[in-house]
């Protein structure tokens, strides 16, 4: 209940945050049986949101380690269906702890549920596919096949127009699921075959380039610009601080976008909603309830009017981490 109850949540956020947002062939995603979700990994936590909000069935997340050390984060992200996966560079003890990550993976698999983790093993903003770190991937195969429990692959492509820009667009895409039984082959898994297979799904289904958004039409750009301008006088300053503010937390980072979305997205009900009951204290019920539909109304005929800004500046990656200072400013060749 609750997981339903936030994934609706989530979708309607992103018709405000990314009203560009388009699904492909969710229809080849049955998830008939107990699947490993993958996707190539290009904005951080936000990646796992949009994968989340469209899936049909509830997946549980391999996170980075280092974000549960906290023991409150531990129990909120553990809380939210995330798992965490520990790097050798970060924990002395990552392969222990992993083992453990690994072997709760399994059962939930076994209980018919389903588990997302990125192959690529870091977001870096930009738009081509990185090297795989098949360690999780190649675990997570050996311990199905030993436990005798058939799995598939299901891989997702997802594609932005910007990691930068709001309002945005998206593409989230499908892909026919694999079986990895059809890997079996003298008593054990091929999971390289497996791997490398998921691999050219992914090269041969991306495009490595900016999501181009599709172009409005002259009159729907004329019905949204009335309200859009009536939104962007009553409620741009709100979103103005958060992203002034996220900008500054995050800048060199892959990280903004995750950030400035869960913030608006938990911060703008509460805002309408005291504003709404403050009205209606002042003016009446009625008062109170139009500006309830009022504000979201405009914020959101403001972010249809303005369009998806395509990003221009793809071949420098962000860190993946809050201090490493040295990942900052690679160029990818």
């Amino acid at each position: 209940m609750f997981y339903s109850l936030l994934r609706w949540f989530v979708r309607l956020g992103l018709k405000w945050y990314a009203p560009g947002l388009t699904v492909k062939h969710l229809q080849l995603a049955p998830y008939s049986y107990p699947a490993i979700v993958i996707a190539n990994h290009p904005n951080s936590f936000f990646d796992a949101l949009v994968i989340a909000a469209f899936a049909p069935v509830k997946i549980c997340f391999l996170a980075r380690g280092d974000a549960f050390k906290h023991p409150v984060a531990n129990i909120v992200l553990r809380g939210l269906y995330m798992l965490p996966v520990y790097k050798r560079r970060d924990d002395e003890e990552s392969g222990i702890k992993n083992d453990f990550t690994f072997d709760e993976c399994i059962r939930r698999l076994v209980a018919g549920q389903h588990i997302l983790l990125f192959p690529e093993g870091k977001s870096r903003n930009i738009w081509e596919l990185q090297p795989f770190m098949n360690g999780g991937l190649t675990s997570l195969l050996e311990r199905s096949y030993k436990a005798g429990l058939p799995v598939q692959i299901q891989a997702y492509t997802l594609n932005y127009n910007s990691f930068q820009h709001v309002p945005k667009a998206i593409e989230l895409r499908a892909l026919s699921p694999l079986d990895t039984t059809d890997y079996i082959a003298g008593h054990q898994m091929r999971t390289g075959d497996v791997i490398q297979d998921v691999r050219n799904d992914l090269l041969e289904t991306m495009v490595m380039t900016p999501l181009v958004a599709k172009p409005r039409s002259s009159k729907e750009i004329y019905w949204w610009r009335i309200p859009a301008k009536i939104g962007y006088y009553t409620q741009f300053w709100f979103y103005r601080l958060w992203r002034n503010y996220v900008k500054k937390k995050t800048v060199g980072t892959i990280f903004y976008d995750s950030l400035l979305f869960v913030a608006l997205l938990f911060s703008y009900p509460l805002l309408v909603l005291f504003c709404s009951i403050l009205v209606g204290k002042l003016l009446g019920f009625g008062a109170g309830v139009f500006l309830f539909i009022f504000l979201p109304g405009t914020a959101y005929a403001m972010a249809r009017y303005q369009g998806a800004v395509t990003e221009t500046e793809t071949n420098i990656p962000k860190r993946n981490s809050w201090n490493n200072q040295g990942e900052a400013g690679e160029k990818v060749q």
